[in-house]
């Protein structure tokens, strides 16, 4: 491995109770006589963590209901619980956990975080995110605000708590006994905040944690997402579908960071993949086709239709779509973004149905096949400057996240792309970024 080169992030997405699948409670080895079960969560994040991964991504969806009795509700315990049980049965790994800024008190927010930064030694990240769900604010008794008033409260309310985190001074604690000063109060500055959407007249009297405050991260893609990213987070999780959408969402986010005063080497930005990992590319098809039924192929039929402009029918399904056919479409910069990885997968001849069952249209790219495919588009991806890591979404934690960190992380290790041990306590540590207390006086 060559010394102090730049290697890969690597975190696991938490947003269902068996995996990122909704059907994933329907797979062998799946023990559902428990639900939910935080023991089963617990452990896969020892899994993880024994895969050396820097962080778990736990998402949120407060109160929503699956419209399909097939599926299983996301993410079913509140995310500090779930982070907080993790924490305490884990000894490297971090937690990004998400709690939403439009229907949460910065005060409640500040202390539940900060506690557990102190509790688990540095290794809590809050996922700042505004909000955007009408159905979610009516379960918190609030009317959603438009974007523009979201996002401003959102910038006050995230610095509100920065300035929460800072209110007991780095030197306040004395604990000295024979002077018989356990700490020095005139270092704990209340906070004095008066906004256009939050006022707060108080402090929160704890000390820093080892890595100073919780890490901030940012989920979304949106000019007003990265703008807020590249002025407050220390990671961001993204959706990009091509490498090159990758660069570009990457550069603008380090930009961001450069407009704000920042360095850009201090925020990482993650995409996102979904690998399936069997002895072949065939048995991995088939095991990730078990979670489609009729209804979806026929969405997903219609929607490649529609992004390759033709008519794609049912008759049509156990058959590879004619090179000739292929050859006639054209991508322009109004094209869906994942048009590019439906041509290249309908080009290796795959018939339509088997085009499908590779979620060529999903929320991320997905890799299926021996352990090499998916380290491939991860080393690809990474080398090419499209993502500083990977929050990944397997199907099934039991069998899937097993099959990555036995097989794609050793490869990953040998090729000097990921590291062979984590680089120190802390979160901050692990994703390489740096200490904070407080605001950021760099922003401009």
């Amino acid at each position: 491995m060559t010394e102090n080169k730049k290697q890969m992030l690597l975190g696991l997405g938490f947003t269902g109770t068996y995996g990122a699948n909704t059907k994933a409670w329907t797979s062998e080895g799946v023990n559902v006589t428990t639900y939910p079960d935080i023991n089963a969560d617990i452990r896969y994040a020892q899994l993880a963590e024994k895969g050396k991964f820097q962080f778990i991504f736990i998402g949120d969806f407060p109160g929503a209901i699956p419209n399909d009795n097939r599926e299983v509700p996301a993410m079913t315990l509140e995310p500090i619980i779930t982070a907080t049980a993790i924490l305490q049965q884990t000894k490297h790994i971090g937690v990004a956990s998400t709690v939403h800024t439009q229907w949460n008190n910065p005060f409640t927010l500040a202390r539940q975080f900060k506690g557990i930064d102190l509790m688990s030694n540095g290794r809590i990240a809050w996922n700042a995110v505004t909000g955007s769900s009408p159905k979610i604010a009516e379960n918190f008794g609030v009317k959603l605000m438009d974007s523009k008033s979201r996002y401003e409260n959102h910038y006050e309310f995230v610095e509100t708590v920065q300035h929460l985190w800072a209110t007991w001074g780095e030197d306040a604690l004395k604990a000295d006994k024979e002077s018989g000063v356990f700490a020095d109060y005139s270092q704990v500055k209340p906070v004095h905040i008066s906004g256009k959407h939050i006022n707060i007249n108080g402090s929160l009297p704890m000390p820093p944690s080892p890595q100073g405050q919780p890490v901030i991260f940012h989920s979304g893609g949106s000019p007003n997402g990265i703008a807020f990213a590249g002025r407050y987070a220390s990671a961001m999780i993204g959706e990009v579908w091509t490498i090159e959408q990758g660069i570009a969402t990457r550069n603008a986010l380090r930009q961001a960071a450069i407009d704000a005063g920042r360095n850009p080497d201090e925020i990482k930005f993650i995409a996102g993949l979904m690998p399936v990992v069997a002895n072949s590319k065939r048995e991995a098809i088939d095991r990730h086709a078990k979670f489609m039924d009729e209804k979806l192929i026929q969405q997903r039929l219609h929607y490649i239709g529609m992004v390759l402009g033709m008519r794609l029918t049912f008759e049509d399904l156990d058959k590879p779509i004619a090179p000739e056919l292929l050859d006639r479409v054209e991508i322009d910069s109004y094209s869906d973004p994942r048009l590019e990885n439906v041509l290249k997968v309908a080009r290796e001849g795959w018939t339509l149905r088997d085009i499908i069952y590779q979620s060529v249209i999903d929320f991320h790219p997905a890799t299926l096949g021996d352990a090499k495919e998916t380290a491939d588009h991860l080393t690809s991806w990474f080398e090419s400057g499209a993502a500083d890591g990977f929050w990944l979404l397997p199907d099934v934690y039991e069998t899937d996240l097993k099959r990555f960190v036995e097989e794609v992380v050793p490869i990953l290790q040998e090729r000097g792309v990921f590291h062979l041990d984590y680089e120190g306590e802390t979160l901050r540590e692990n994703l390489d970024v740096p200490y904070q207390y407080g605001v950021d006086e760099r922003l401009s």
